[in-house]
This record gives structure tokens, sequence and C-alpha cells, in this order.
């Protein structure tokens, strides 16, 4: 679980301007709206980038900012448009396929987003660009069969009562290799029994771990990422120390993340999941300071992220939960 307080488009988008030609005399330039976005002026900044995008439609940062400010701003059919245009114009620009795919998954169209995350990981960009396509890869990736006959278990505090699969070890034997086919027998059951046992005692649902699990490492016991984050749920250093345990060890690794997120949880209250994600991803101080998902472009689609797998798990039984639906 990784802390990262960059700005909402500034480590994906205002790098590129960092060090290029110089801002044209006449106004609006590229910068006057990242200067309006920065400041949180939507509207001014969708205006200024749309007025570039028509009178420079050859320039692909424009249409990719403009794409910027119509996600923020929820029209994701405009963003969607601008996305594509910019990715017509800069093929290799991994970032613009970053942000086309998230717009297309978005509009509930998964596999030209899965598309545009996979164009994403061939295309020049920074190795966190990278990072981020497999993230949500991860989270698109089809799931396994599962069983879902049989009795069910007694409705919990995270919502009703769970089908057999749910209760299922073997169930949970089957995610572990399904996202990492390279865990060995021990290893995927030792997963499994602690993805069960820790969501029982600390009463979470264990779908909701896989999911968080599935984006935050895809299983990979030994995942680093290169802000620290260790082990399978991706546990910084210092949140590993003050729970206790050692991220390396996939059962403690665990139960520290189910720990932390059951404190989000405790936190931010059981009806906000997307809040205690946000947490788990950016920290808690971030999202007390924003006050709800802080506005960096990473958290918001981790968030959406485990939540959209944390939909697929759920819809495997045919039904939700009323807080479930609010996802």
């Amino acid at each position: 679980m990784s802390v990262r307080g960059c700005a909402l488009a500034a480590s994906l988008v205002l790098a590129v301007l960092a060090g290029g030609r110089p801002a044209a005399a006449s106004p609006p330039t590229l910068r006057d709206g990242a200067a309006a976005y920065s400041q949180g002026r939507l509207d001014r900044a969708r205006a200024i980038f749309h007025q570039v995008a028509v009178t420079r439609p050859g320039e692909h940062h424009a249409w990719l900012w403009l794409g910027v400010v119509e996600f923020q701003r929820k029209d994701y059919g405009r963003a969607e448009q601008a996305f594509g245009r910019a990715a017509h114009l800069a093929p290799q620009d991994a970032s613009v396929h970053l942000w086309w795919g998230h717009s297309l998954a978005k509009l509930q169209r998964p596999e030209e987003a899965a598309r545009a995350f996979e164009r994403a990981l061939l295309a020049r960009g920074s190795l966190k660009v990278y990072d981020l396509a497999q993230q949500a890869l991860r989270a698109m990736r089809p799931l396994p069969a599962l069983p879902v006959a049989g009795p069910v278990g007694q409705p919990s505090r995270s919502g009703p009562a769970a089908p057999a699969w749910v209760l299922n070890l073997d169930s949970y034997r089957t995610l572990a290799k399904h996202y990492n086919s390279s865990l060995s027998v021990v290893e995927s059951d030792a997963i499994a029994r602690a993805i069960l046992g820790y969501s029982r005692h600390f009463n979470l649902d264990p779908r909701l771990v896989v999911a968080l699990i599935a984006v935050e490492s895809g299983f990979q016991p030994r995942a680093l990422s290169r802000a620290g984050a260790m082990g399978l749920g991706q546990l910084m250093p210092g949140t590993a120390r003050a729970l206790g345990v050692n991220p390396w060890d996939p059962v403690q690794n665990v139960y520290g993340a189910i720990r932390y997120l059951r404190g989000n949880l405790d936190q931010f209250g059981w009806g906000n999941t997307h809040l205690a994600l946000a947490a788990y991803n950016a920290g808690r101080g971030a999202v007390e300071r924003y006050e709800g998902i802080p506005p960096f472009a990473e958290t918001q689609w981790y968030v959406a992220n485990v939540t959209s797998l944390y939909r697929r798990l759920m819809a495997i039984r045919g039904e939700m939960s009323e807080l479930h639906r609010r996802l």
C-alpha cells in the first residue's frame, strides 16, 4: 500500500510539458490550462484546453489535457473522445492509453479498455505508468470458475449470507493460483487459509480482500513497489512495523493488510468502503484532509479497480446487499 502524494494529473501529464518548447506569446497556452487545473478551476481549464485543441488540432497534449479535465468532470464520453484523438496523434504515449483505458472502463467497455491498457504497457512511458496499467489489467482479468451451489453461511456485518464458494477454502486456493500460477501448492494453501481465516476474525468479506490483493500485487508474495511497498498487500515499511508483521511472510502480510483495512473501515464507517480503500492507497491523513477520496488520479483509479473487481466477485452469487450496490 503506497502513499502517493502526487497531484491528480501532474505525474502523468504535467511532466511532459516541463522542458518543452517555450509557451506561446499569446494566450491561451497549455500552461495556462494546467495552472487553472491545479487550482481546481475545471471549467476554466476545460475552456482553455478546448480552445488550444481547436486552434492546434495536431497538439496531442491539448487533447490529453482536455480528456483529463472531462474525466474529472465525470463526462466520460467526451473524455474518451479526447483521449482517442490524443492516442491517434501520439500512439506511443503510454499515459494517453492509460487515461483512455480508464475512460473506457467507466463507460462499461471492458474489452476496449483492456486493449488500451495493453497498449500502455507496450508504448513509451514511465515505469509508474507501466505499473498502473498492470494494476488495471489485473482488476479486469476474467475470473476462474468457482462453485456457486450448496449451503450458505450466516449473515455478517458486511452483508447478507454468502454462497458456498465464499466459505470454501478451495475457492481461495483457486483464486490465488489464477492470479499467480507460479505459487506452489503449499503457498497457495497458506495464502488461502490466511485470507479466509483472518477475514472471519476481523469480520471482513474475504472477496474484498481478494480484490485488494489481486490489484495490489497480483498475488505475488515478493512484490516490491518502486515506493517500497512489500508483499501481497503491498504494506509500506512503516505500516508493517506498526502492525508488527514481517511483510515478506505471506501469512503475516495478509494479516497486516486485513487488519489495516479493518482499521480504515472502523475509522471511516462500514458503509464507506470507498474511503477505506482510498486510505489504504493514499493514507488516512489524505482522506481526512480532502474529506473524501483524495484528488490523485492513482488513488481514484485504485479505488475503481478494487471495487470493480469486488463487484464481479460479488456478482458470482447473483445478489448484492444495498451496501455493495453503492460501490
